[in-house]
């Protein structure tokens, strides 16, 4: 019987852990590595099943990095950009709050979730910038 799906772990850094999947192992069957960061969803499950359009979202989470070292980013300010179905980039009316070990979170309002296509940037002076894009459904 051959293996179909492997993950393993895979460390970076002190504080991080992400997680290398490999689909489709098995005899004459092609493999597709996927590099996965922790705590993001792969699978049969679509972005459009977790967000609902002009729905407010509380508490959406994403994790920052240190650019120098790949540390946790813990403290600090986060600038937060929205764009919606690729009109002009603005402002989130909410500010990025630190949960722990470099999670953070942002509540997004109705009207900032009231668009087919959106995306959220995340920059820190001491971070790798961070891009989020998903669409919504409903």
């Amino acid at each position: 019987m051959a293996i179909k799906d492997l993950i393993v772990p895979a460390f970076v850094g002190t504080n991080t852990i992400e997680f290398i999947v490999t689909r489709g192992m098995g005899i004459a069957n092609p493999t597709i590595q996927f590099y996965v960061s922790a705590n993001e969803i792969i699978g049969n499950i679509a972005t459009e099943d977790l967000f609902r359009k002009a729905i407010a979202v509380t508490g959406y989470t994403f994790s920052l990095v240190n650019k120098g070292d790949g540390s946790a980013v813990t403290s600090g300010s986060v600038t937060t950009k929205i764009t919606k179905d690729g009109g002009t980039q603005g402002n989130t009316s909410a500010s990025a709050v630190h949960e722990g070990n470099g999670q953070w979170s942002i509540n997004l309002t109705a009207t900032e979730m009231d668009a087919d296509i959106i995306a959220l940037s995340f920059t820190h002076t001491d971070a790798i910038i961070k891009h989020v894009v998903f669409k919504t459904h409903g």
